[in-house]
């Protein structure tokens, strides 16, 4: 067959057998893709109608084939074209439809959640979905700050702004032209499909307030200024959040429009979601960073991505526009202190995290353990060796767990130091046990001069600060979330050296093992 690409010829073949013997007809002209026949009887009870479309599309079977009732209207079924949603599109278990028996199976239970109710685990689309048309642009919502404490029949005037993406807030402003109104009911047992069925939805006071608005409108198009409500917001409850339909409209009177946004949400909830499993743990830890360069600057924005409510940041050096290449922060940054920038940075990402900022830590112990006193967690990131031995001997002295990393080598090799109660401190860690990884020959190009830098520049590159950074912070996050890390020093070789052990690509844990130090003594 010519008309799809598909990963099995054979499977496929097979599977347009099936689709025969289950009475199905190729569509003509479509070159295998389109095939009609009788509906299963699982979903006679939810339609008039009695024939059914199956369409096969590039990809088969990683890309199921795709089922279309026209007319059907339920929930997952895209309106107008009748396509039910039997798999998300990046659902990997849609493979497993390559029988008809499979696929005829997995529609007859979408046709049980049609007739019973969907499980929440079963929920793949949210209501812009099954509004037809669809807006030039996203939405972007926080519910929480736009409803505050949310009541039934509740009516707020919003002012937004629709250029790449429609926001809203509740205090006017001129970067906000906009205006429209976010209701909210406690229940809507079916998400509207039509204006009408938008207006339907409402209570009576709603319903006349956005009728109102609408009847202000002039002639504007869509994302414009109208003069009166130029967007509507419908809330509801849905599984312990908020589901919402937002509407732009363009027109006036008997012309009037509306067409849904594809919505997301934007509160701080919704997003902290995004930051793993560990979020509910690290909400609570503070840490210290010192050392906010190209390693320092990813591992701290990895932590606070993560979740650690609060983060210092120590660090003398101000951001210049040869650190961009390795650097997490932008060139419009530049000139600024890199804690300065990094808060910055943290704050759009993870406006869960409280950032501190301060000067670089000092090289006496004692100040260092008066600044550490406290914290769940120390990070090294200076790659200065008296730096690391300050921060080590203050941690010790107060108990603080520390993790430490420095690049080798021009980014050949990086080591990963954990020093927590019961670890070996790190200031007396010494070969055998802890191999050092030696220096490079003085011909052996590690970094490089530049103008106004009074010492070599370290050449190691981006992939090899983001491999260091990325597990830094991984070990930083089973610290803080009471799991095991494993070895107390890691040495990660991305590049061999002519030097045992680090003469082949791999991580290696230290202490060395008994067995390993047997091993290599009779090698």
């Amino acid at each position: 067959m010519s008309g799809s690409f598909v990963y099995d010829q054979a499977a496929f073949e097979a599977f347009c057998a099936q689709l025969v013997r289950a009475g199905f007809s190729p569509t003509a002209g479509s070159e295998g893709r389109h095939w009609t026949g009788t509906i299963p009887e699982s979903l006679e009870p939810l339609t008039d109608a009695r024939v059914m479309e199956i369409a096969i599309t590039d990809g088969w079977p990683a890309v199921a084939a795709k089922a279309f009732v026209p007319g059907l209207i339920a929930d997952h079924v895209l309106p107008k074209s009748g396509y039910i949603c039997l798999w998300a599109d990046d659902d990997p278990a849609q493979v497993h439809g390559q029988t008809w028996g499979a696929f005829s199976a997995r529609l007859d239970r979408w046709a049980a959640g049609a007739r019973n109710g969907f499980e929440l685990e079963d929920r793949a689309l949210d209501s812009w979905v099954l509004f037809p048309g669809i807006a030039a642009v996203r939405a972007e919502l926080d519910l929480p700050e736009l409803l505050g404490t949310p009541r039934n029949g509740d009516i707020h005037v919003v002012h937004g702004k629709s250029r790449t993406i429609l926001t809203l807030t509740k205090s006017a402003r001129n970067d906000h032209p906009l205006e429209g109104v976010v209701m909210y009911r406690d229940s809507v047992r079916k998400a509207p499909r039509s204006l009408d069925e938008f207006r339907a939805a409402l209570t009576r006071r709603q319903r006349d307030n956005l009728n109102h608005g609408l009847g202000r409108r002039g002639g504007a198009v869509q994302g414009e200024a109208s003069g009166g409500y130029d967007f509507a917001v419908l809330a509801w409850p849905k599984y312990g959040q908020f589901e919402a339909l937002v509407l732009s409209f363009a027109g006036a009177g008997v012309e009037l429009t509306a067409s849904p946004h594809s919505t997301s949400p934007s509160d701080v909830a919704s997003r902290l979601r995004r930051a793993g499993p560990d979020a509910s743990v690290l909400k609570s830890t503070r840490v210290l960073v010192t050392g906010v360069g190209a390693v320092g600057g990813q591992v701290a924005l990895s932590l606070a991505c993560s979740g650690v409510g609060e983060l210092h940041l120590r660090d003398d050096d101000d951001l210049r526009s040869v650190n961009l290449a390795r650097h997490v922060l932008d060139d419009y940054l530049v000139g600024y202190p890199k804690t300065v920038g990094l808060s910055v940075r943290i704050a759009g990402s993870a406006p869960w995290c409280r950032t501190v900022e301060g000067a670089a830590l000092p090289l006496d112990p004692k100040q260092v353990a008066d600044v550490i006193r406290g914290f769940d967690l120390v990070v090294d990131c200076t790659g200065i060796f008296a730096a690391t031995l300050a921060v080590a001997r203050a941690c010790e002295l107060e108990n603080v767990p520390l993790v430490s990393v420095s690049l080798h080598r021009g980014g050949h090799l990086f080591r990963i130091q954990r020093q927590t109660q019961g670890d070996t401190p790190i200031l007396q860690r010494t070969s055998p046990a802890f191999p050092a990884i030696p220096p490079g020959d003085d011909d052996e190009t590690e970094g490089f001069l530049e103008l106004g830098c009074t010492a070599p520049v370290h050449n190691a590159p981006p992939t090899a600060v983001l491999r260091a950074a990325a597990d830094t912070a991984l070990v930083a996050v089973e610290l803080l979330a009471g799991r095991d890390t494993g070895a107390e020093d890691v040495v990660t070789v991305l590049h061999p050296i002519d030097a045992a052990p680090f003469n082949t690509r791999g991580s290696f844990p230290f202490p060395w093992p008994d067995g390993w130090k047997r091993e290599r003594a009779s090698a």
